[in-house]
């Protein structure tokens, strides 16, 4: 009788510790103003919830997510389970508490905190933020990975007109939805966002040897060009050759351009940090002129990077001066 009782005792032991593992799967969204429809509130609270539930279950056991019923789109379904397939990730946080902003004729809750692990990979969780956005009715229309609160602040404050904080915040969601397009492996959108005449360009540092006879070198930036469909064709056979690619913006700065001419054209400047799986890693610039002058056809005209170190131990960063800024650049209207 006293094994009978030891082993109902142990099955109560074993339940109780297994129950704060299931109870970490669940995520509650709490959205805590900003969205003033109770109805409206009612269904995004849930649906997110469910789907930061879904992630975290799809982490745990280690497989492909299941969105059907979610409320997603089905762009966002496709986007999702693309970005899912190189890098898997989780919410750490049984409760988020967020705020809804207006975004265009949609909403967005931002700051969403994740955990993220490149598929396959044994390196550290990584920590990352979420931004998932939502129509009218409240259905989710994309979920991307996130600029840092301090970064995406500092450029929405520097808005001085209601229409220039609207635009700043369009230009701040096409960024994140440009970075996380590296991450899902997304070729269509990037073949889609660049126009059919973009202009690419890419340096890289050299070693070149002066010319005074004194056998002293220094280091310069050269400059590679390439049109759009050898750029695709070349983001085809890397994304083919890697099961992961990761893609972090920081420190990204937004400039009109001066020409009164080219009203509608943005330059958009960003730290970026690129990684993949076949071990490449580069620390560049990288500035894109974006056109918002047709809002159902936003293009990329001119995409540059520049390295952010002109040596090999790091001591010595590219000028600023030598950045390229949107006044480099002027299109055929």
């Amino acid at each position: 009788m006293k094994s009978i009782i030891l082993s109902w005792a142990l099955v109560a032991v074993c339940t109780l510790m297994t129950l704060p593992v299931q109870a970490q799967d669940a995520v509650k969204l709490e959205i805590a103003d900003g969205l003033y429809d109770a109805g409206l509130k009612a269904k995004m609270e849930k649906s997110t919830s469910a789907l930061l539930t879904e992630i975290n279950k799809a982490f745990k056991e280690n497989r492909a997510l299941n969105l059907v019923s979610l409320g997603l789109t089905d762009t966002a379904e496709r986007g999702l389970s693309a970005l899912w397939e190189n890098t898997h990730f989780y919410c750490d946080d049984s409760e988020v508490v967020q705020s809804c902003i207006r975004n265009g004729n949609g909403y967005q809750v931002r700051q969403i905190p994740l955990m993220i692990k490149p598929v396959g990979e044994t390196l550290d969780d990584e920590y990352q933020e979420a931004v998932i956005n939502y129509d009218a009715s409240g259905n989710i229309t994309r979920f991307n990975f996130t600029l840092s609160t301090t970064v995406y602040q500092n450029v929405m404050k520097k808005g001085k007109t209601v229409t220039e904080i609207a635009r700043r915040q369009e230009i701040l969601s096409y960024v994140e939805q440009f970075r996380t397009a590296y991450n899902e492996q997304d070729i269509l959108f990037l073949d889609n966002i660049f126009s059919e005449d973009a202009l690419i360009i890419t340096g890289s540092v050299t070693e070149v040897k002066k010319t005074d006879g004194t056998g002293i070198t220094y280091n310069k930036v050269t400059y590679k060009k390439q049109g759009k469909q050898e750029y695709i064709n070349n983001l085809k056979k890397s994304f083919r050759a890697n099961k992961w690619i990761n893609v972090r913006f920081d420190d990204v700065k937004v400039v009109k351009h001066p020409n009164p001419k080219m009203e509608g054209f943005y330059g958009v400047t960003v730290h970026q940090l690129y990684a993949n799986s076949s071990g490449y890693k580069d620390d560049g610039y990288l500035f894109m002129l974006w056109d918002f002058r047709d809002k159902d056809q936003v293009q990329i005209h001119v995409r540059t990077w520049q390295p952010r170190w002109m040596n090999d131990n790091h001591t010595e960063e590219i000028a600023q001066e030598d950045i390229f800024t949107p006044g480099d650049f002027v299109i055929d209207l």
